[in-house]
């Protein structure tokens, strides 16, 4: 569970980082989730196309009922 409560922004690089973790991690047989994305960090995910790509939870205490 990455924890997004204190990020205001992501740039691609950022992005990139997440998606290619997001990788290696499903490789292994793992999972990834976003938690605590501000409304401009949703919006920003949802126009990349990667809200279908993470799981995103409300909290970090909800994220692992995902998993």
């Amino acid at each position: 569970v990455i924890d997004f409560l204190k990020t205001r922004y992501i740039d691609s690089s950022g992005l990139s980082v997440l998606v290619n973790l997001w990788k290696r991690i499903r490789e292994e047989g793992g999972g990834l989730r976003l938690a605590n994305l501000s409304e401009d960090l949703r919006s920003y995910f949802q126009l990349a196309r990667l809200d279908g790509v993470f799981r995103i939870a409300d909290s970090q205490e909800t994220a692992p009922e995902d998993f």
